[in-house]
């Protein structure tokens, strides 16, 4: 202990009231009390008088049995809220942001009555005037319900001890207090008055102590090198380092990832839950816990909801049957993906999961939320707090798994925390809906700090104003820029500044913010004997200075451990990692390969890829899109262009429609083709499907005018046919779209096409579009004379191919006058089938025998739209292959 500490104990040992400027602080100082009891040989001793200045009040307050009374906490800024949004409806002041306005209406009501200043007789802004009504409206509110304000509670316990209804300490200690204040003062007022002593115990620089200041390049190198300076204290047997940070809200998740990867780095890998190595004073919002998010979630649902909710309900493992039906309930999320609907309504999702997935016990739990959804009664918010318990149950929340321990500190956090500061807005909230009281619960859930409940670690990360009172063997002080120490004035805007100046109100002034930076500071130098101040110099592109009050320190010299974190030690040149040339999986057992034409496109754009995709059944799940996605429109042109040809059968009975009749024909197979492609899924609002009605009639109506109606006669050969082909050692099934004859026989296969194409993937030295090719060199009875994309695209319908000779098909030249293939040394049709052939069977047999190199043609083909690039890591070769150098 220091001498600050034994003065304390042995005050509070002998009887003296010590009050803290916090909870923690008062923690550590009881927890210090206990182990002096225990070193003095003592088995049992009385509970010290050490708490916070809060909580000493708040005893004060049920002593004189006026507890109920006090309006603390949510309640409390709730009314203010009510009382401003009662008093801004219809007017522009409507537009405020209500939760920020009524905090800080709150503080200027705080500071009024604290330092006892009154506004009657000043020149007030009309933002001023409002905060006056709402201020009075407020104290309306608490004296009808004979509410007690947190401001007017010092003020009563104090009048209270005067007048003998209460006992005044005969001695008090002071802890952790950077400066004086009202409620102190007040304090001392009354127990000098009755002949006791108050004393303010502050802690003195160690003349011998070491105090420097340390540079750093940026904030992110500053957080790692104070975990590598707190790893080496460590290795060397320090049992208490202290590092504080001015802004822990703001930084916590960093810090907490770096100071785990350096000071604990086989907790960062095992994703341990303790904390016993390093600890953090600042815990995260509860509704950010596994338990509690998933609790919001399933009572946030409604009678609609999006399939990433859906996604999230089948997914969860806190709902009855989350490990029972876990595969069934991941392929009903694989599924419901695949429609690629943004929407799905709770009972739809619930009749999939029983009659397609077979997963009872989630179709049970969604009935369950559907029912809850339907709930239309208005109630109080402890009565909701009630239902929403009552319906997780229902529900079987919080699952069938045994729960960690931090899940289990969760799951209680929401009976003891949550529920509880629900349940306390009864008395300032009138009875609500169900969406009204579950947006408060979220509030709340986001609001409330949860902290795993675990031993104190030898290294502590606190904030600048929890930092208060604690001693440390060493200390490092981050982020000491000019702009945090002094920080810059920021008066409340509800009061005016030159009454927030005269009477010194915290945050009013420069001078103000100057007098506490030195108090924290000079706090600070003293509570170790090992002090390192550091700062940050660049913020982006913003160059940054310390603060003034620590540019006086010399420089540190710092002795830094290396780097733990694992990712660095991999890419450190010294780090040598064993490497294995993995390009081949096993080979295809039989010759049949599932997954048609798209085998051998994704292995002539990488292997690699044709590998996962056709081998490993890898895929990214389908992703869900506003309106009828890209593929679903695809698909609804190809249909209705198979129902029109089933139908019409060839060109010439297309010329003979008027256009009337071709119009009403199209538009007859356009139902025809929704009707299909959304029978086993959500249909679409009726308003988009019209939208989509009248997309698809123009555009198949533009194709068959402009470019099928103006081609040589033909008719249809085969529709949507599906083949067999065997292309090498592989056999694959193929479906091709059309393949029409013409007069002189000769037949041409088309593929439909709803984008850009480009004919590069059919006459280029590897062949990226094998599709076409495979139908042109297959078996003799279905060999064909030309071959093209039917590009079937609003205001630039064409087709784009190869043929045997000019003219079989519009626009798309013979083999003889293409260009690409001169280059090749190709010069007739059969030259190009074997030319087609050979590469075919070359992709073939490279996909058979398991080769799986990462190998893409390129860059923009294969990896711009690639959904594998997170497993083969193309990325990282792109920019490592060669200093300089970047793989295209």
């Amino acid at each position: 202990m220091n001498n600050v500490q034994t003065r304390l104990i042995d005050a509070a040992a002998d009887g003296a009231l010590v009050l803290t400027s916090n909870k923690r602080l008062a923690r550590y100082l009881r927890s210090i009390y206990d182990r002096e009891m225990q070193q003095r040989g003592k088995c049992v001793w009385p509970t010290p008088q050490i708490v916070s200045l809060d909580g000493w009040l708040s005893r004060n307050l049920a002593e004189l049995g006026e507890s109920w009374r006090l309006l603390d906490g949510f309640p409390a800024l709730r009314l203010w809220e009510q009382v401003i949004e009662e008093d801004a409806a219809g007017s522009e002041l409507e537009l405020l942001q209500l939760t920020a306005t009524a905090r800080k209406a709150q503080e200027a009501h705080q500071l009024l009555v604290e330092y006892d200043c009154r506004l009657d007789g000043l020149s007030l802004t009309e933002d001023q005037r409002a905060f006056l009504r709402w201020q009075k409206r407020y104290l309306q509110r608490c004296q009808e319900h004979q509410w007690l304000d947190r401001a007017g509670l010092p003020g009563l316990i104090f009048t209270a001890m005067r007048n003998g209804q209460l006992a005044v300490p005969g001695q008090v200690l002071l802890a952790g207090f950077d400066q004086s204040n009202p409620a102190l003062q007040m304090l001392e007022d009354v127990i000098v008055q009755h002949g006791g002593t108050v004393r303010n115990v502050q802690p003195e620089v160690d003349l011998s102590a070491r105090i420097h200041r340390h540079p750093c390049a940026d904030a992110r190198q500053e957080i790692e090198q104070a975990s590598r300076w707190a790893r080496r204290l460590l290795e060397q047997g320090a049992e208490s380092i202290g590092i504080v940070v001015p802004d822990l809200q703001t930084h916590r998740s960093r810090i907490e990832r770096v100071f785990r990867e350096q000071i604990d780095p086989a907790a960062s890998l095992s994703m341990a839950e303790d904390e016993s190595a390093f600890s953090l004073s600042l815990g995260s919002p509860l509704a950010e816990t596994g338990p509690i998010h998933a609790a919001l979630e399933i009572l946030a649902t409604g009678f609609r909801m999006t399939i990433d909710q859906a996604s999230f309900l089948l997914r969860t493992p806190y709902l009855r049957g989350g490990q029972a039906e876990s595969d069934q309930r991941a392929k009903l999320d694989v599924w419901l993906r695949s429609f690629r609907q943004q929407m799905i309504t709770c009972k739809r999702l619930a009749e999939l999961a029983e009659a397609e997935a077979g997963a009872d016990e989630i179709a049970k739990c969604l009935q369950t939320m559907l029912e809850g959804a339907g709930d239309g009664s208005r109630r109080t918010p402890g009565d909701w707090a009630g239902h929403f318990d009552r319906l997780l149950l229902d529900a079987g929340w919080p699952g069938e798994r045994s729960l960690s321990s931090a899940e289990y500190q969760m799951a209680k956090a929401w009976q003891d925390k949550l529920l509880p500061a629900l349940a306390s807005l009864d008395r300032v909230c009138r009875p609500m809906d169900r969406s009204k009281a579950l947006s408060l619960l979220r509030r709340l859930a986001g609001e409330i700090e949860f902290q795993l409940e675990a031993p104190t670690g030898a290294v502590q990360v606190v904030g600048l104003l929890e930092s208060a009172g604690l001693d440390f063997e060493h200390l490092w002080v981050m982020g000491m820029g000019e702009d945090v120490l002094p920080a810059p004035a920021r008066p409340n805007p509800f009061l005016p500044i030159d009454l927030q100046v005269c009477n010194q109100m915290p945050h009013a002034s420069a001078d103000r913010e100057l007098d506490f930076a030195r108090s924290v500071i000079d706090r600070l130098k003293a509570a170790s004997p090992d002090v390192v101040f550091s700062y940050p110099l660049r913020e982006g592109d913003c160059e940054l200075r310390p603060s003034p009050l620590i540019s006086a320190l010399d420089p540190a010299e710092l002795e830094l451990i290396a780097t733990h974190d694992p990712r660095q030690l991999m890419r450190s040149p010294e780090t040598r990692l064993a490497e294995e040339a993995d390009s081949r999986g096993p080979a295809l057992t039989g010759e049949r390969g599932e997954g048609g034409t798209g085998i051998l496109k994704d292995q002539a754009l990488c292997p690699f890829r044709a590998f996962v995709h056709y081998r490993l059944r890898g895929h990214e799940l389908d992703r869900s899109q506003p309106g009828i996605d890209a593929m679903t429109r695809g698909d609804l042109l190809h249909r209705v262009l198979e129902y029109f040809w089933r139908d019409v059968g060839n060109q010439q009975r297309l010329l003979e429609l008027g256009q009337d009749t071709l119009t009403d024909k199209i538009g007859d197979h356009v139902e025809q083709a929704i009707d299909d492609i959304f029978a086993g899924q959500s249909r679409p609002a009726e308003t988009l499907l019209d939208l989509e009605k009248d997309r698809l009639t123009g555009l198949v109506g533009e194709w068959l005018t402009d470019v099928e109606a103006a081609r040589s006669t033909f008719e249809i050969h085969e529709l949507e046919q599906e083949h067999f082909e065997q292309i090498g050692p592989l056999k694959i099934r193929t479906v091709i779209d059309r393949i029409d004859r013409l007069v002189d026989g000769s037949r041409v296969v088309l593929d439909y096409k709803t984008g850009m194409s480009k004919v590069d993937g059919l006459l280029g030295e590897r062949l990226l579009e094998p599709q076409l090719p495979i139908y042109a060199v297959a078996a003799s009875d279905s060999k064909a004379d030309g071959v093209a994309f039917a590009q079937v695209r609003r205001g630039d319908c064409r087709m784009l191919g190869i043929a045997r000779d000019d003219g079989l098909l519009p626009k798309v030249p013979g083999v003889r006058n293409s260009k690409p293939l001169q280059e090749l040394g190709v010069g007739d049709w059969m030259q190009l089938l074997g030319y087609w052939r050979q590469q075919l069977e070359q992709l073939a047999t490279d996909f058979v025998s398991g080769e799986a190199r990462v190998d893409p043609v390129s860059y923009d083909k294969a990896c711009q739209y690639c959904d594998l690039a997170g497993l083969c890591r193309i990325g990282e070769a792109r920019y490592q292959s060669e200093p300089g150098e970047v793989v295209s």
